[in-house]
């Protein structure tokens, strides 16, 4: 007759399934994931979608009843498990694997994986309630660094207690190594664009501390064109163009004397014929910055009219890019809704009524 220690061993050997198996099963969905980090340039870099991808696909690939992220910048664990055959998402706030006394706060003062095969008979740490009413009883947590930080720790959960060999282990941590780059990657990208984002901010206010006619004019049509943007459904990195190309498509103008620029009347033909140089002129300033390459085509050709007699290239019909054509119109409506020196702002239906007339014409017909 078996004792009950053997009994016990017994059925956590049949209850665990080894992970190296589940993973060698999951190959292509393991790929997927050590590429997580590699983005296209069309691609919205965020991190919290990124971690649940993460989290759906290990939770797959390893055969695991839960899997989460909790990052040490945040307040919170992302968490996927196992509801019948569904896979659920779920947030923790505060009560989380990085509690003080936890398992995960343990790695994180340790730079170290810890394991625990059955957690109603570890006294050694501190679980946060919802992973008892999961029903979860064993627990992997291992750490997520990158460039010498540590992020935050990934844990995988079982509702079965479970022995833990060191080649799952060592797969793990190569699977969070894996996935703390790609966090890493997005963090630095997001980081990136922020800045990128502050230096055309920059930019604008440089322009508008010299015209103060168009104060604010940018940020109106940077605003109008990203609703027009989202309407027409362009990609993300279409809008990405369309609204540095918005923000930045008069910032020609910083080469334009400040007397033309400012002058309270109507311009000279010789003054106006300077002034349609600034296309020209901005599109010279930011070709040479990378991030901002793909907005030149706004900045040179926002001017442009469908019939081809706007400038500088008098471009017509489709010659003239798409988000260039898009963010004429905001252009050419903010323009005549806002004051001027040498007239009052339109009302915005007068505005909307010189548009549509000026379909196919001056403004795509689409």
């Amino acid at each position: 007759m078996k004792d009950a220690t053997q009994t016990t061993e017994e059925n956590v050997a049949t209850a665990t399934a080894p992970l190296v198996s589940q993973f060698e099963l999951n190959l292509d969905a393991w790929a997927n994931l050590l590429y997580a980090g590699r983005y296209d340039e069309d691609d919205d870099v965020d991190t919290e979608s990124l971690v649940w991808r993460s989290l759906e696909t290990l939770s797959r690939v390893s055969g695991a009843d839960g899997c989460s992220i909790a990052l040490a910048d945040w307040s919170q664990e992302l968490l996927v498990f196992q509801n019948g055959r569904k896979v659920t998402r779920q947030t923790h706030s505060h009560d989380t694997i990085l509690m003080q006394g936890s398992l995960g706060a343990q790695v994180l003062k340790s730079d170290g994986p810890r394991v625990v095969g059955d957690m109603t008979h570890d006294p050694q740490y501190r679980f946060p309630d919802w992973i008892r009413q999961h029903g979860f009883s064993a627990a992997g947590c291992f750490p997520l660094g990158a460039r010498g930080r540590i992020l935050g720790v990934l844990t995988l959960y079982f509702r079965r207690p479970r022995t833990w060999t060191d080649p799952e282990k060592e797969l793990l941590r190569g699977m969070a190594q894996s996935i703390s780059a790609a966090i890493d990657n997005s963090l630095l990208l997001s980081e990136s664009r922020n800045n990128s984002l502050s230096t055309v901010q920059a930019l604008v206010r440089s322009l508008e501390a010299r015209d103060s006619v168009t104060s604010h004019h940018s940020l109106r049509v940077t605003q109008y064109a990203t609703l027009l943007g989202e309407q027409m459904k362009l990609s993300s990195r279409q809008m990405r163009a369309l609204q540095y190309g918005a923000m930045l498509h008069d910032i020609g103008k910083i080469g334009i004397s400040t007397e033309i620029l400012n002058k309270k009347g109507p311009l000279t033909e010789a003054e106006y014929e300077v002034v349609r140089q600034h296309p020209i002129i901005g599109a010279r300033i930011v070709e040479s910055v990378d991030f901002l390459r793909e907005a030149v085509p706004v900045i040179r050709h926002h001017h442009e009219q469908y019939d081809g007699k706007g400038y500088p290239d008098g471009l017509k019909g489709e010659q003239i890019p798409l988000i260039a054509r898009v963010v004429c119109v905001p252009d050419f409506f903010d323009a005549l809704t806002s004051d001027r020196p040498y007239r009052a702002a339109l009302d915005p239906e007068i505005a909307i009524a010189e548009i549509r007339e000026g379909a196919g014409t001056a403004f795509d017909p689409a």
